[in-house]
């Protein structure tokens, strides 16, 4: 199966919807790779979380999306970031020509610093991990969930 999205469909089909599912549904996308999709210094293997993380609050012309990857037609969580023209930048694989297709929602980078700091954790989408943050990111949507936790910084600031 080449389209991710696709298979998000398939399984709320056959399933019934899930919150992750229909949240990608929702304000995921597919994005493409080129040539330079995987120059450029490796990252940790398995980290593509911290990985892209890092990488995002390192360059300003990039932004961090999290969702899925096909390795071998199989789509498996991942992160990346994405290049202002959309196109994929991934600090984590080696693609020996195994992938296939990206599918993930792009986050603010203030939004990605401000869970990995609440949650202790990188990864935005993991509901076990990211416990203080993808419920509400889960129920408001993409941008009323970031803004949400934006606002929540704000307040803080405005106490002390």
């Amino acid at each position: 199966m080449n389209d991710i999205r696709d298979h998000l469909i398939l399984i709320r089909d056959f399933l019934g919807g899930n919150t992750y599912n229909d949240f990608m549904l929702a304000h995921g996308r597919a994005y493409v790779i080129d040539p330079n999709t995987f120059k450029g210094e490796r990252g940790e293997p398995q980290n593509c979380y911290g990985n892209s993380t890092m990488l995002a609050v390192d360059d300003p012309d990039l932004t961090y999306v999290e969702g899925k990857v096909t390795i071998h037609g199989i789509p498996i969580d991942h992160a990346w970031c994405i290049t202002t023209e959309g196109v994929v930048v991934d600090p984590t694989i080696i693609d020996k020509g195994q992938v296939g297709c990206y599918f993930g929602v792009p986050f603010l980078t203030s939004y990605v610093r401000r869970a990995v700091m609440t949650n202790k954790v990188f990864g935005l989408l993991d509901y076990f991990s990211a416990t203080k943050t993808a419920p509400k990111l889960f129920e408001l949507g993409l941008e009323a969930g970031q803004a949400w936790l934006l606002d929540q910084q704000r307040k803080r600031k405005k106490k002390r």
